[in-house]
């Protein structure tokens, strides 16, 4: 079964994001790590694979490539190589090998190009939303299964499946009082 695969560009969404934006007046780190942390359990929540793509420019880190989970990649280009570069080739080389290759990005003319290659492009902004609204999603069925599991628990305890005079009876002799 073919999945779908989210490749971020990484700084488009920093600075499109007021959060994300704002942290990376302090520490530009922080907000690349947070960014990658809301993604990881965003993609494995929707059980799509990602790539998060950096620019190599912007930091020290020399050109990798990391998988940090199964399925789920962050990348810094070489200094010489933007984000854009690299999501235009990896669009090209996963189209047919994933059911949808979407693209998050608000440069225009990138979303120009990714659509030429046959990907999806998702805005910046709506991948906030989608994130907000997953984030609900999970709460609500955390909450859903617990209460569920919860019951189930109660329903099967024997004192409630006993007669109430055996119930007694097994209660005295756990006492000692036979």
């Amino acid at each position: 079964m073919l999945k779908d695969i989210l490749i971020i560009d990484g700084y488009n969404v920093i600075f499109a994001w007021p959060e994300l934006k704002k942290l990376s007046r302090e520490s530009l780190e922080h907000a690349r790590l947070t960014l990658r942390d809301q993604l990881m359990n965003f993609c494995k929540y929707k059980e799509y694979e990602g790539i998060l793509v950096f620019d190599g420019k912007y930091t020290a880190t020399p050109a990798s490539v990391e998988e940090l989970a199964k399925g789920f990649f962050e990348v810094y280009t070489d200094d010489g190589e933007t984000a854009d570069s690299y999501i235009e080739r990896e669009v090209f080389l996963r189209k047919g090998k994933y059911t949808n290759v979407y693209v998050v990005t608000s440069d225009g003319d990138e979303q120009n190009q990714i659509l030429g290659s046959g990907g999806l492009r998702i805005p910046a902004r709506e991948l906030y939303n989608d994130i907000r609204l997953a984030k609900a999603e999970e709460r609500k069925q955390y909450t859903h299964n617990h209460h569920r599991d919860h019951m189930r628990i109660r329903r099967n305890e024997l004192g409630d499946l006993l007669d109430p005079t055996v119930a007694e009876k097994l209660e005295a002799i756990r006492r000692g009082n036979k």
